[in-house]
């Protein structure tokens, strides 16, 4: 579906809203599981990924796998996602973070019909967009964007470039000297 027909759908159906934005929360998150215990001297798992149990194992299996899968969320994202700040922050002579830390809180995702911006949910405003199972799988940081646009996606393609090629003159800078 291309943007257009994606914002003409969100204005025309609060059911399509909901949907939509029921499938991104699941996929994209930015908060860490408020509620689960975290030990910062803990120790992370040594296996592996996490077994996921049989079709036809018992519930008690399942809810054991639920916990595991939730400590580890918590964990892995307490070391990896969150946010704080360090002199890297400031690099350049910023006065403040490079990497915009803290963001904006927003209590619930939604759709802003007259900016055409969908707004996800940031329920912890030291932590990056993730997602929950390809962070427990991979133990690797990771910040996702729904990208929607074309402007979107060549903020996304300048973001990348810079962010692996570590040069001090940022990407979009080197193209207008074109």
């Amino acid at each position: 579906m291309n943007p257009t027909e994606l914002h003409r759908k969100l204005e025309e159906s609060r059911d399509f809203q909901d949907r939509f934005f029921a499938f991104l929360d699941d996929i994209i998150v930015h908060d860490l599981l408020d509620g689960i215990p975290f030990n910062h001297d803990g120790n992370p798992r040594t296996e592996r990924p996490p077994v996921v149990p049989s079709e036809d194992a018992t519930a008690e299996e399942w809810d054991i796998f639920r916990s595991v899968i939730e400590q580890e969320v918590k964990y892995v994202g307490e070391h990896l996602q969150r946010h704080v700040h360090k002199p890297v922050c400031y690099k350049y002579d910023h006065s403040t973070c490079r990497f915009q830390f803290p963001h904006d809180y927003v209590s619930i995702s939604f759709y802003d019909p007259e900016l055409k911006s969908i707004v996800l949910a940031c329920r912890d405003i030291w932590v990056n967009y993730h997602n929950r199972s390809i962070l427990v799988f991979s133990h690797f940081n990771h910040d996702l964007r729904f990208v929607l646009s074309g402007k979107s996606c060549k903020s996304a393609m300048f973001y990348i470039t810079d962010y692996i090629t570590k040069m001090s003159v940022k990407m979009y800078e080197l193209l207008t000297l074109l």
